[in-house]
């Protein structure tokens, strides 16, 4: 690999030119491996592929396993594997591939522990707004798509995070929690942040456009505001934190939490939204708000002392 990078010099290109690239290895090898790892395990589980199309179709315990084994390889595939080789690629000496910097101190794990507890909140209230908005008549078609594709989605996500017993539970904090926060942040921030800075001279629109693609590639049109602002605080993280450590684990526990809370509560708990007005539930989001403003600025001011 030292021996390619030094004749490629991958990190030398143009940003444009990193970004066109990085694109061309997700597609062409994180999608063909994705592709592969899919029909071994239709063979593997003796499962039928319509089942990806219309994952609602799982009638029982062996369709559900091929249904998490196919966001298992697809977070591997799609996003661990690409990223670690271009970061690979943009590396311009010896060291780590992807975790820059130190592995955290205590005080700095707690305070993102907070922090995501803190972004719970303003999340569900952000969510709640967004679900309000609605496209103009000549749109309704896109619209019910949209609807479609929200309802499509949750019901996966219902199906496969109801669990019973210790072992899904370890299976879902893995698939929902863990290798999404590890392959997400590698990819978004930890490849396409720093071409976006590299692109704009900017930390700051780097943060908010890689934000917004973050946002949108989920999917989710009803979910698009809080998981942006999920995305910003990730992208801060990282440039503030100056590694990926961080906005990892922040990831993780905001993934992990309604897991924890499926196991232990049922389902119907995560599902539950507060009959409370907006309104009140806006006086209430002033001290989430606020400690989540102090912890961020706490990153910020570490961040700015050390760049002088």
């Amino acid at each position: 690999m030292d021996d390619t990078q030094r004749q490629f010099r991958f990190y030398e290109k143009p940003p444009l030119y990193q970004l066109l690239i990085s694109l061309v290895i997700i597609v062409g090898i994180g999608i063909l491996l994705f592709s592969l790892l899919v029909l071994a395990g239709v063979y593997i589980f003796d499962a039928d592929l319509s089942l990806v199309g219309d994952p609602s179709s799982a009638v029982d315990g062996k369709d559900l396993a091929f249904l998490r084994y196919i966001l298992i390889v697809q977070g591997i595939s799609v996003f661990i594997i690409p990223s670690i080789i271009i970061l690979s690629l943009l590396r311009t000496g010896p060291g780590p591939i992807f975790f820059i910097g130190e592995f955290p101190q205590i005080n700095q794990l707690l305070l993102v522990v907070v922090l995501a507890f803190c972004l719970f909140p303003i999340t569900s209230f952000t969510g709640q707004l967004n679900s309000m908005i609605r496209l103009p008549e000549g749109l309704s078609g896109v619209e019910q798509w949209m609807v479609e594709k929200e309802h499509s989605i949750g019901d996966l996500i219902g199906l496969l995070i109801n669990s019973d017993t210790l072992w899904v539970l370890i299976l879902n904090l893995l698939m929902i929690a863990l290798i999404p926060a590890i392959g997400e942040e590698m990819i978004f921030r930890g490849v396409f942040q720093k071409i976006c800075y590299n692109l704009f001279k900017s930390d700051h629109m780097a943060v908010w456009v890689i934000a917004f693609f973050f946002s949108a590639i989920h999917l989710q049109f009803y979910g698009f505001l809080p998981r942006f602002i999920l995305g910003l605080v990730f992208g801060y993280l990282f440039l503030w934190s100056r590694g990926l450590w961080l906005p990892i684990i922040l990831h993780f526990v905001n993934n992990a939490v309604p897991v924890f809370s499926t196991y232990f509560n049922g389902l119907e708990k995560i599902k539950y939204e507060p009959d409370i007005s907006l309104q009140k539930q806006l006086l209430f989001l002033s001290l989430p708000i606020t400690v989540t403003i102090v912890i961020l600025l706490y990153f910020r001011n570490n961040y700015l002392k050390q760049e002088r």
